[in-house]
C-alpha cells in the first residue's frame, strides 16, 4: 500500500515538474524573444527534441506492456501452484475426515462393548448371588446368553482392517 502511494506521488511531482518547466520556458522565451518571427524560429528549432520525447515516451509504453506482461505470466503460475496446494490441502482433509470417522466408529463400537460386558458382569452377578430366586437366575442366564450372542456376532462383523 504504501508502494503504491510513493509511485502516486512519485509521478504526481514528475508531471508538476514538467508543467512547471513548460510554464517557465513559455515565460522565459516571451520575456527574451520579442517578435513573433524570433519566437516561431526558436520554437522550431525543437522539433527534433519533440520526436526525440515522443519515441522516448512510446519506447517506455512497450516497456510497461513487457513488464505487465511478464507479472500477468507470474501470476498465472502462482495461481497455478495455489490451486494444486489447494487440491492437496483438500485430500488431507478428506483423509482426515475418513480417519476420524473411522476412530468415532470404533469409539462407538468399544462404548457397546463395554456396556455389553458391564451387562454380562450385572448377570453373572444375579446368577451368582445366593439370594437370587430360581426364577431371576434362569432369566438371568437367558439374558446373559443373548447378550453373549450379541457380542460373538459384533465380533464376527468385524473386518480385520477395522481393529486396530
Amino acid at each position: 500500500m504504501e508502494q503504491k502511494k510513493a509511485k502516486s506521488s512519485l509521478l504526481l511531482k514528475l508531471i508538476l515538474l514538467v508543467i512547471v518547466i513548460w510554464g517557465v520556458s513559455a515565460i522565459l522565451i516571451m520575456v527574451f524573444l520579442s517578435e513573433w518571427s524570433d519566437r516561431g524560429t526558436f520554437g522550431d528549432l525543437f522539433g527534433a527534441v519533440n520526436a526525440l520525447f515522443s519515441a522516448l515516451a512510446f519506447a517506455v509504453l512497450i516497456y510497461t506492456i513487457v513488464l505487465q506482461r511478464e507479472e500477468i505470466k507470474q501470476n498465472r503460475e502462482e495461481i497455478v501452484l495455489n490451486r494444486k496446494e489447494l487440491e492437496k490441502s483438500s485430500k488431507l482433509q478428506r483423509k482426515a475426515q475418513e480417519v476420524l470417522i473411522q476412530q468415532v466408529e470404533q469409539t462407538h463400537l468399544s462404548a457397546k462393548m463395554n456396556a455389553m460386558r458391564t451387562l454380562v458382569d450385572y448377570y453373572n452377578n444375579q446368577i451368582s448371588n445366593p439370594k437370587s430366586s430360581e426364577e431371576i437366575v434362569e432369566r438371568a442366564k437367558l439374558k446373559r446368553k443373548e447378550i453373549i450372542i450379541q457380542i460373538d456376532q459384533l465380533i464376527d462383523g468385524l473386518n480385520n482392517s477395522d481393529v486396530e
